[in-house]
């Protein structure tokens, strides 16, 4: 069960895209080294680089187990996931016009 080598260099890319995309350890990081400088926030940045790609692997480990061993149960997936991305960005768009519609009283 050997990963082709097509497959490994994309989730390569994607993991490097993703890893410098802003999200919550890369704005506590940024926060860490504002605060107390870039040598003692350097562990922690390392730590949270490390971290996510660490559950990348596993995540692409699992995907690819699951695709080889039961490749029926990807077609499902797809839809799952996608039946999912949907929903989130119907509840993101109702709340943004919820939001739209209220007053604008001042909140924190």
């Amino acid at each position: 069960m050997i990963m082709p080598m097509a497959v490994l260099s994309n989730f390569l890319i994607y993991c490097v895209i993703n890893a410098f995309t802003p999200g919550p350890g890369n704005i506590l990081a940024l926060n860490t080294v504002t605060n107390y400088g870039y040598k003692k926030g350097k562990p922690l940045f390392f730590g949270i680089f490390a971290g996510y790609y660490v559950v990348q692997i596993l995540c692409a480990i699992f995907v690819y187990g699951v695709s080889s061993l039961l490749p029926n149960a990807m077609e499902v997936m797809k839809y799952i996931g996608a039946a999912i991305s949907c929903g989130l960005r119907f509840i993101l768009l109702s709340v943004s016009r919820q939001q739209k519609t209220q007053s604008n009283r001042h909140r924190f």
